[in-house]
């Protein structure tokens, strides 16, 4: 094989059209399902092997724009990536991928040919530049002191990636969190969290901490799974929580 490619899509397999492309530039392509199964591919030995002839293929609707928002964070450079949008409706997808360092952008509603011919382009540009360019991949995440922000939080998806494992938040814990991570080491009030989380006014403060209350529980509990995020949101008593 001349190179490796990685490609994230939501279960249904990859695009055809695409793998032809790759497979026709001499490509193997390895097929995840996750985020998370995604990075620790990119973090194997045998991807490790090839370095400068990796490749990254992501689909829009199977977390394009937190997985590369990740990578930018803990990569120097991108491997070349190809994104793919299932739906196409939104072109803010595609400008946002291209300014994350995406190498290009293709609809499933493009002619078989058009994604094929991209997918390989893209393969034998990473082949030809291979010998003077050296492709960074991911290295594997290293523990830090227990108050730094060794976690990757993105408030567009609701979505925190902390040791390789992706969690998912809805919309009101994850504008609690939001909250709490840019306020870090400050006390948030109850009646900020209320009025900012929940996006209702309360004319009673204790009918608006009954609402509250369970969505905070629910978000500690899913921080408390992983090591670097747990135990990290403190209640402050008569004032608020804080996270630290």
């Amino acid at each position: 094989m001349n190179g490796c490619a990685i490609y994230l899509n939501n279960g249904h397999g990859p695009d055809p059209a695409i793998v032809r492309g790759l497979t026709g530039a001499g490509f193997e392509v390895r097929d995840t399902h996750s985020i998370a199964e995604t990075l620790t591919n990119l973090q194997s030995q045998h991807c490790r092997e090839y370095m400068d002839r990796l490749l990254l293929v992501v689909e829009v609707q199977s977390g394009a724009i937190p997985l590369l928002t990740m990578l930018r964070k803990g990569a120097n450079q991108l491997p070349p990536t190809l994104v793919i949008d299932n739906d196409g409706a939104n072109i803010r997808p595609a400008i946002e991928a291209l300014n994350l360092g995406a190498r290009d952008y293709v609809l499933a509603t493009d002619p078989p040919f058009h994604r094929e011919s991209r997918a390989r382009v893209l393969a034998e540009q990473a082949l030809a530049s291979c010998v003077s360019q050296k492709i960074a991949v991911v290295e594997p995440v290293v523990e830090e002191p227990a108050h730094s922000l060794n976690f990757v939080w993105d408030a567009r998806a609701n979505a925190i990636m902390a040791q390789s494992h992706f969690i998912r938040l809805s919309p009101v814990e994850g504008q609690m969190f939001d909250l709490l991570v840019t306020r870090r080491d400050q006390v948030v009030s109850v009646d900020e969290l209320i009025r900012r989380a929940l996006h209702k006014p309360y004319g009673d403060i204790n009918e608006g901490i009954k609402v509250l209350r369970p969505h905070m529980m629910r978000l500690r509990k899913k921080l408390d799974h992983n090591p670097s995020l747990a135990h990290r949101i403190t209640t402050v008593r008569g004032n608020g929580y804080m996270f630290s």
